[in-house]
């Protein structure tokens, strides 16, 4: 098998964090349903986009905290979102960002869950927003002014990962230390 190279460094390399200036690495890489696209965030807070898999590169963000997941909307590659994490740095930034134009503008969507640092987001039914934080899975039916607490019985625990099975209408969140969780979205 051969591998050859679709982009440049898509990192800044060693970026200039206070406390560990060592960073640049992809932290999130995200395909998108057309097969053209391809979102990346790194550790240094950058998202780059392909839309000829890897023949140029955008930079539609820098500047923001580590991205911890980028995802595109497999029916839209238009939609974009990003979660980032400033726990390294200290910072109480905005951690929710979204795009509908392939990450051109983009939006903070982190409305009232500022205080939660979120570590992953995807898209279910009717669009809602969803994403695993440190203190359990909050929902956005309002494209990110508002988030609500999911989860009956669920700890508030950090959520490593959530995925959405549209099929069943379920969200599935895996905890750190405490095991898996399903709710019945809808």
């Amino acid at each position: 098998m051969t591998r050859q190279a679709i982009s440049p460094d898509l990192s800044g390399g060693p970026g200039p964090d206070p406390i560990c200036t060592d960073y640049g690495t992809i932290t999130s890489i995200a395909p998108a349903g057309d097969g053209r696209t391809v979102c990346a965030g790194t550790d240094d807070g950058r998202v780059r986009v392909t839309r000829n898999l890897g023949a140029t590169w955008t930079k539609p963000a820098e500047g923001l905290p580590w991205v911890t997941r980028v995802v595109v909307d497999p029916a839209d590659p238009d939609r974009v979102c990003t979660t980032h994490s400033a726990y390294r740095a200290g910072a109480g930034l905005a951690h929710v960002h979204g795009s509908t134009d392939g990450g051109r503008h983009g939006k903070d969507l982190s409305g009232t869950c500022r205080t939660h640092p979120s570590t992953i987001w995807s898209s279910g039914r009717g669009k809602v927003l969803y994403i695993g934080t440190d203190q359990g899975v909050l929902a956005s039916p309002s494209g990110g002014r508002q988030w609500v607490r999911l989860g009956r019985g669920m700890p508030a625990v950090p959520v490593d990962d959530i995925e959405y099975d549209a099929g069943l209408h379920r969200m599935v969140a895996a905890t750190f230390g405490r095991g898996f969780y399903e709710l019945t979205t809808g």
